[in-house]
């Protein structure tokens, strides 16, 4: 355990190796420590209460990150090409070996892929999920994985240069406390990577013109925001952001009429979206990029 990294947000101290337990004793909840142990050892700080309820991935991965082939899925795909091209960027603006979080990791696939682009980076995942991370840490042991709550994240104050929240903003009920959240264990000039889904990509504006409501890209999803949503969301929190969405939209469509909507139909709505100035992306994921506005403290 890295003695400086990890920090006890209730009594607003760092915590040490010697604080933590074995975890069927943290389970127990008779003892005074601050964390449990996983027998994997990676720490796990969720209240005993809440390591049950909080594991979606307990029976099998929800997303289906990894398809039947053992492959990244197209969409996965997608999210991973994006995130890597934010992370480019955002290394521009730290420091050379930057210490990077991967908040809502799952399985920690993409974790992995940061890892080996930025071998200099030190590079660190969270889930409140103790069978993924269990996981992750089996597939991945030489990354430093903890079991938390996203809105507590047990990490000292301006630990971290990047935060990356890959398609985690839509399953949270409060994007804004995890923005605090964030904000705490970032430095100063630090870089939040995020990504999340368009509510008004193309299919939903066909749905909406046609009298449907929107639908969700998963059923786990609390909502989906549009892309001036999650702008104003950043800006409150004190964030000037930068909006990616074009250069990874994964085109698999086939036949006839999906050829024609991908040639046709969605560069008509992207030049009328352009012409009036419409924050709406008709990709299935955007990605941002903000940093703090200097003025703000």
């Amino acid at each position: 355990m890295h003695e400086t990294k990890y920090y006890d947000t209730e009594d607003a101290k760092a915590l040490t190796s010697n604080q933590g337990c074995a975890l069927e004793q943290w389970r127990s909840r008779t003892t005074s420590a601050k964390f449990g142990v996983h027998e994997a050892g990676f720490p796990v700080f969720l209240r005993p209460s809440e390591i049950d309820d909080k594991d979606e991935y307990g029976e099998a991965d929800p997303y289906d990150v990894l398809g039947d082939s053992g492959e990244m899925t197209t969409f996965h795909q997608c999210r991973l090409t994006g995130t890597m091209h934010l992370l480019e960027e955002a290394t521009r603006h730290v420091r050379a070996c930057p210490k990077i979080l991967d908040l809502g990791c799952g399985l920690g696939h993409i974790t992995a892929q940061i890892q080996r682009r930025f071998p200099a980076a030190e590079v660190s995942g969270l889930d409140a999920s103790i069978s993924a991370i269990a996981a992750a840490k089996k597939a991945y042991e030489q990354i430093d994985f903890v079991v938390a709550d996203a809105y507590r994240p047990p990490y000292s104050p301006g630990y971290f240069d990047i935060v990356v929240c890959n398609n985690i903003w839509e399953h949270v009920p409060d994007p804004l406390r995890l923005l605090e959240a964030v904000k705490r264990i970032l430095s100063r000039e630090g870089v939040l990577i995020i990504s999340t889904p368009s509510r008004y990509r193309l299919g939903n504006i066909a749905r909406v013109l046609v009298g449907k409501p929107v639908e969700f890209i998963s059923p786990h999803h609390v909502t989906e925001y549009t892309v001036g949503q999650v702008i104003e969301q950043l800006r409150f929190g004190g964030f000037d952001a930068k909006v990616f969405n074009e250069p990874w939209r994964v085109a698999n469509s086939s036949g006839v009429l999906k050829l024609a909507v991908r040639k046709v139909v969605r560069p008509l709505v992207q030049a009328y979206l352009k012409m009036i100035r419409s924050h709406h992306s008709l990709e299935w994921t955007v990605f941002y990029i903000a940093q703090r506005r200097k003025h703000v403290p």
